[in-house]
């Protein structure tokens, strides 16, 4: 049997790395053609929206009967201010194709 000296590395060694190779983050854009598309995460709601929700719910919190409306509508602003979503965008077009 040969013995192993430095200069032969291990084929064990040398095959995980392969599989690791880095995965292309960029395509060309279906829609006009000549864009790339890259990833991006973006907003999912208007975040004005998000605002006044968050604070006309704080004022009915304070409000007596409207306690409890106002609850409901501080944490959905609060939602709306941090929901984001994942998404393909084409730098020439400006095209949006949700990732999944």
């Amino acid at each position: 049997m040969a013995k192993r000296t430095q200069e032969q590395p291990a084929e064990e060694t040398a095959a995980p790395e392969a599989q690791n190779a880095p995965v292309a983050e960029a395509t060309h854009c279906i829609l006009c053609e000549d864009g790339v598309m890259k990833r991006a995460t973006i907003k999912s709601y208007n975040q004005t929206v998000g605002v006044v929700l968050f604070i006309v719910g704080l004022v009915f919190l304070f409000l007596g009967p409207l306690g409890l409306l106002g609850v409901i509508m501080v944490f959905i602003g609060l939602y709306f201010l941090a929901a984001k979503r994942d998404v393909w965008l084409c730098d020439k077009c400006d095209a949006i194709i949700e990732r999944r």
